[in-house]
């Protein structure tokens, strides 16, 4: 799993917002130069342009690191006239990109596809848009969704097969033991390396997530899959239980 290093309280705020429902497509972009990070970015280039707010949702460091800059209700200036329905990550590089570069991409890209509803083909590159005329995001594009789609197989996020267990928006899986509906926006966390939980990111209301234990740590906690934990605060999160009908018919599969 990726590091996350959380700056949005520190970036520079966006003063506009959307519903996740307005997000249609996830964007791939590169810095173009070999190193950086959101600050350098900001003091360098996006400040001297006059912006009021920075370029992408994520950027993602050389060593895999991932700064998690704006939730996603806020739009960033990624591409011109493209900003309200997209969500802009960017990878620190000119067309060379590490390994552990590539294995944050796909894991934030699918999650930010689970997150948006939003399939394989919804994944473009910058010069992959409308009116746009750019060499980035440095990567064949084709070769990168056809990496995400070997990944999909046979979870199919975003896909459809006849056999599902649907359970509201999501699919019942073997080992799952309930599910949380989002109610009111919520954290995320991930235990860390020293034992200390790490937020990832925000959930929002009516996201919904399988639950696969449940642990009585931190006031009590639900699994939610990766080592990620939503805590069990009745305002902010519904959980349920399967029904027998839905576990025998997972069960006979």
């Amino acid at each position: 799993m990726a590091n996350i290093q959380d700056i949005r309280n520190k970036v520079a705020p966006s003063k506009t917002t959307r519903k996740i429902s307005q997000i249609t497509k996830i964007a791939r972009h590169h810095s173009a130069t070999t190193s950086g990070d959101y600050f350098t970015f900001w003091n360098n280039r996006w400040k001297g342009l006059g912006w009021t707010k920075g370029g992408y949702a994520e950027i993602i460091l050389p060593d895999g690191t991932v700064q998690l800059c704006y939730d996603p209700i806020y739009p960033t200036n990624g591409i011109g006239n493209h900003n309200t329905n997209t969500y802009h990550i960017c990878v620190v590089g000119n067309g060379v990109f590490t390994a552990a570069q590539e294995r944050a991409f796909e894991e934030r890209c699918l999650l930010a596809m689970l997150n948006f509803g939003l399939g394989v083909e919804d994944v473009l590159g910058h010069n992959e848009f409308k009116g746009t005329a750019t060499s980035c995001p440095g990567i064949n594009m084709d070769s990168v969704r056809k990496r995400l789609k070997a990944i999909l197989v046979p979870n199919q996020v975003g896909g459809a097969t006849s056999n599902k267990i649907m359970w509201g928006k999501t699919e019942l899986k073997p080992g799952q033991i309930g599910k949380v509906t989002i109610l009111e926006r919520i954290n995320l966390w991930q235990d860390g390396p020293d034992g200390q939980l790490q937020m990832v990111r925000v959930l929002n209301p009516g996201e919904e997530y399988r639950v696969y234990r449940y642990r009585e740590d931190h006031e009590g906690q639900y699994n939610v899959g990766d080592g990620m934990w939503v805590t069990k605060m009745t305002a902010h999160v519904k959980y349920e239980t399967p029904s027998k009908a839905m576990l025998a018919k997972l069960n006979s599969k």
